[in-house]
């Protein structure tokens, strides 16, 4: 479920309780960060010491993931 507007929203998901995926911060799956140029934004994860991982390219967006500091999953997507 998104909650929000077409420019700013907050995605909420529930798996119905079944938690067979990774713990990753539960009960927080991820945040998402929408961005104009991916490989800019990769540049400064990296900068920071962390590891970009699942790099993806399917509708609606090219996308990649980084755990932070605390271990909360971050989603960085482009859509353009």
């Amino acid at each position: 479920m998104h909650v929000g507007s077409q420019d700013a929203y907050l995605a909420l998901y529930s798996d119905g309780g079944n938690h067979s995926g990774q713990p990753k911060g539960r009960p927080l799956n991820h945040v998402g960060i929408e961005v104009e140029d991916l490989e800019a934004a990769e540049q400064v994860v990296r900068f920071h010491g962390l590891v970009p991982f699942d790099h993806a390219d399917y509708e609606p967006g090219r996308r990649f993931y980084f755990f932070d500091w605390d271990g909360i999953e971050f989603e960085v997507v482009c859509y353009q």
